[in-house]
């Protein structure tokens, strides 16, 4: 295999990566601390990026395949960039990359899918990986070289969990989102212990009655005497693994509240509660919840547990486990946001879940289709053959209602009927059940 030629002699192994020859962090910013002081670093856009799906490229073929595969890109990486340009590897699957602003947008492309070698046995077949990439067009002056990979590096978080797009440009808004989720880690277990989180509760109605049937239970953080929005601290804490610990504490206070309203003479109706899947990495995870539910003595018809697939194939094994764990135990399991991003229909037949959710999606248009009907009617007939129950989410207008409807999806989740209630309004509900028509 050809060798990679790095064109900066100066840098030593301490400061190269060993797999592939690139510069390692610390040879990388050496490169962007000349640059600085050289004054040029405007001349340059910064990039982090990510091979998207490697990680079952390398399961597939194996470690040793992988490991020729990332040295075959980045000889290929090296070989695009221009006299003047740069790349770094940071480990595994992520690279850095100095690129004249001038080639920005041809890097892009490049990065949109590189082709490799892959050796399957005695077979070589093509594969193209893409990826995704943060990017900061860079400007000013840059006071410390680490912002050159802490940058683009915010805007590559922010396009993978947040657009879910290949590629986001820095902006101001993504530097002081991400120190507010610093402060929101830093102080979570705080506010846990001092009970600063909150159960909102969001109604389910049946649209045919107009009688509350169900209702999701909704975390709100109250700090400092305003409400802190969920867009916040949710995503942190689902990057760091803490949103486990905050997902068992609304499991926790669903249960009790179901109890306090059945001591108050109050009929309670099925409330649901996430479980993020990054709370899937937990393997006593179903075992867990169980034990929440049995030692508050609460019904396990009243509470259903909502999870969102996945495409991740090693993810998507450890959730239809987890969810005929949870529905050998009794408890109920609900399929979120179904119909959004890479849906499948062969979900409905691998998870053995009791209800469907239908994504906003559908409904989340000025302008609705007969093939948009087609769709949303078929997916709910099938999940009615399969004696799941089915809802939608994200109902607000009267039209949205009617098309749903249409469809033959009568339980509605949203603005139409109601917002997520503080639980003291929402056993005013619980009080009288019927929504006026």
């Amino acid at each position: 295999m050809t060798e990679i030629n790095i064109r900066n002699p100066g840098i030593g192994n301490r400061t190269t990566q060993f797999l592939t020859g690139l510069p390692n962090a610390a040879g990388y910013l050496k490169i962007v601390e000349d640059l600085r002081k050289k004054k040029v670093l405007n001349e340059y856009s910064a990039f982090c990026f990510n091979l998207r799906g490697f990680g079952d490229v390398s399961r597939m073929y194996g470690q040793k395949e992988g490991d020729r595969i990332i040295k075959e890109y980045a000889i290929a990486l090296e070989n695009f960039l221009e006299p003047g340009e740069w790349a770094g590897h940071l480990g595994e699957d992520s690279f850095t990359a100095l690129v004249k602003k001038t080639h920005r947008d041809s890097f892009i492309d490049f990065l949109a899918g590189v082709s490799v070698n892959v050796h399957a046995g005695d077979r070589k077949e093509r594969v193209r990986i893409d990826a995704a990439a943060g990017v900061w067009d860079i400007t000013g002056t840059v006071e410390d070289s680490r912002e050159v990979i802490r940058r683009p590096s915010i805007a590559l978080s922010h396009a993978r969990h947040v657009l879910h797009q290949s590629v986001s440009f820095v902006t101001d808004e993504m530097v002081s989102s991400q120190s507010r989720s610093k402060n929101v880690l830093v102080g979570f277990r705080d506010a846990l212990e001092h009970e600063e989180f909150y159960v909102y509760y969001q109604p389910k109605v049946d649209s045919r009655t107009g009688l509350l049937v169900g209702a999701e239970g909704l975390v709100r953080w109250k700090h400092n005497g305003e409400i802190v929005s969920p867009g916040i601290f949710i995503p942190p804490l689902e990057q760091s693994g803490e949103i486990r610990l905050l997902d068992y504490f609304v499991l926790q206070k669903t249960c009790t509240d179901i109890l306090r309203w059945q001591a108050q003479g109050l009929e309670p109706v099925t409330v649901s509660v996430n479980f993020s899947r990054k709370d899937l990495e937990d393997p006593q995870l179903a075992e867990n919840i169980n034990n929440i539910i049995e030692e508050c003595g609460v019904d396990k018809r009243l509470i259903e547990v909502e999870v969102t697939e996945t495409v991740d194939t090693e993810e998507h094994g450890s959730l239809t486990e987890f969810i005929q764990k949870l529905y050998d135990m009794g408890i109920r399991t609900a399929i979120d946001d179904f119909g959004s991003g890479y849906s499948s229909l062969s979900t409905l037949r691998e998870f053995a879940a009791h209800t469907l959710k239908i994504d906003r999606s559908f409904i989340n248009t000025d302008d609705f289709s007969w093939k948009d009907e087609v769709i949303l009617t078929g997916i709910v007939k099938i999940a009615e053959k399969l004696s799941m129950n089915v809802l939608i989410e994200g109902v607000e207008r009267e039209d949205q209602l009617v098309f749903a409807n249409n469809a033959g999806c009568y339980v509605i989740q949203g603005f139409y009927y109601d917002r997520p209630l503080p639980v003291e309004d929402f056993e005013k509900r619980l009080a009288n059940k019927q929504y006026g028509k």
